[in-house]
Parts: structure tokens; sequence; C-alpha cells
């Protein structure tokens, strides 16, 4: 459990034993939570991939579940200390209200310019979703690209860089950073947008609530498929090496498969363990 925190350990040794090198701004995360033993981790809220019980504040989610199975394998706590909008990510990792986005992130060109991202922890689909009555884009996304349509999505998110995309003539419907993926769903159900381009296991868990409030638009393929990155302060490339060597294992132990494994079941959508990286002869 400790042979990649040991490994760690060994590489602060040497940075701290040579004080004619000052520890840099990027390595300050690192010493910190090495010395600490301890992430403190931001989030937000995204069912299926993050949740938080209104009553008795526990958290669950794949997300959840794969950050402290990561701070097991280092052997460092996991402290989930503050929650965001998922478009203030950039702002708040470079405030540092906490160490690491713990809740995984779509990349984007735009994102890549303000964070550093990890490898993969694993993959997910981006679907188009309408209400339930609604067929007139069925076999033809391109009927929504017209800017008498109207594409929900989150200013700051992906979802907004995705609308823009593949939606470009559709007018955009962009609700504020601190928003919500289920105030997404809501724009479509009041009518106040047409589309949204998002996950099939957030929408699962919003139809908990609201059944048969939302389909899939049918015989259009998947919008886009992403990797879920946890997110670090632009240039934190230590934070980001132990964090990879940690996810690299789980991936080939077979921990992440798992889950993955159990959340697509659960909510009936794609969830996609990377491939490991050897192949046994």
């Amino acid at each position: 459990m400790y042979r990649l925190f040991g490994a760690f350990l060994a590489i602060l040794a040497i940075l701290t034993a040579h004080p004619a090198h000052p520890v840099q701004a990027e390595e300050a995360t690192f010493t910190r939570v090495v010395e600490s033993k301890t992430i403190r981790c931001g989030y937000f809220i995204w069912p299926t991939y993050m949740s938080k019980d209104a009553n008795t504040g526990k958290f669950s989610g794949i997300n959840y579940e794969i950050m402290e199975a990561i701070g097991k394998n280092l052997g460092i706590k996991i402290e989930w200390v503050s929650e965001v909008g998922v478009g203030d990510v950039a702002a708040a990792l470079e405030s540092k209200k906490f160490d690491v986005m713990c809740a995984t992130l779509w990349p984007s060109a735009g994102r890549m310019r303000s964070l550093t991202l990890t490898m993969p922890t694993f993959y997910s689909g981006a679907y188009a979703f309408v209400r339930a009555d609604d067929k007139r884009f069925d076999g033809d996304l391109d009927k929504a690209n017209n800017k008498s349509i109207k594409v929900s999505a989150i200013e700051g998110d992906v979802t907004e860089d995705l609308a823009k995309e593949r939606l470009p003539e559709a007018a955009l419907v962009a609700l504020p950073p601190s928003a919500s993926g289920a105030e997404i769903l809501l724009q479509l159900i009041t009518k106040k947008a047409d589309i949204a381009l998002v996950d099939e296991g957030m929408v699962s868990d919003f139809l908990k609530t609201n059944p048969g409030a939302l389909r899939k638009v049918e015989g259009v393929p998947m919008a886009r498929v992403f990797g879920e990155n946890i997110a670090l302060r632009r240039g934190d490339l230590m934070m980001k090496n132990m964090l990879d060597e940690s996810i690299r294992q789980l991936i080939n132990d077979g921990v992440i498969g798992a889950l993955t494994d159990k959340y697509a079941k659960q909510y009936k959508a794609h969830f996609i363990a990377p491939s490991k990286t050897y192949v046994m002869p």
C-alpha cells in the first residue's frame, strides 16, 4: 500500500537536502501533501460522479470512490474541504482553496491553458438529450444546429465548449459557472432550452426524481468520448506524477475496472476503464 508513498518521500528528502535549490512554486503543493500526508480535495456535485447527502454529509459516487482508493494506495488521507461550481475550478485552485479538484473534469483546450490534468481515471460519453416528447432531431443532430434552437450549458464548462463546437448556430443558454448539472436539465423540462449535450450518468440520476421527463436523441452518434481527469493547479507537475502513478496502479490492479463496471450497471451508462498498461505473455 505504501510503496508509492515511500518513493515520493525519498524524492522529498532529496529536495530538502539541497537548500541551495529552494522548492519551486510548482513543488509546493507536493511538498505540503507529502509532509502532512493529506490531500485537501475540492469537489462539485455532479450525481453519479460526485454526490453529497444533505442530511448526513456523506459523499458517494465514482469520483469519490476512486479518490479514496488513491488515498489508500498512497497512504495519504483525503479531506473533502471545499465545494465549488464546475465553471469555477481553475480560479479556486489558483486561490489555493484546496490542493486538488477531486471531482473529475472533461478536458478542453481552454482548460489545458489554466489547469494541469492527470491521466484519465476512466472514460465517459456525452450524448444529446431533449424533452421526452421532442423527436425533432432524431436521426439528424444537424437539425438542432440553427438559431431557433436553444442549447443548455454551463459557462466556463466543457458543456459550453461542446455546445459551441457541435451546435455553433444554435442559441446558447449559458448558466453561471456555479450551476449544477441538474440545472442544465431543468432548463429542458421548463422549456427554457431545447437540447443539452451531457453524460448519461447524470441524466440517469436526474430521472430518478423526474421520471420520463427526458430522452436521448435517437439515431445520432455519441457527441464525444471524454477522459475523466483530476485537475491540479497549473504547473503542479510533481503532484500530477504522483497521482498518475497511483491511477496507473489502480488500473493495473483492476480497482478502477471494478468501479466502472459497478456504476455502468447501476446507472445504465457508459463508464469505460482505461486499458491496463501491460499485457500478460
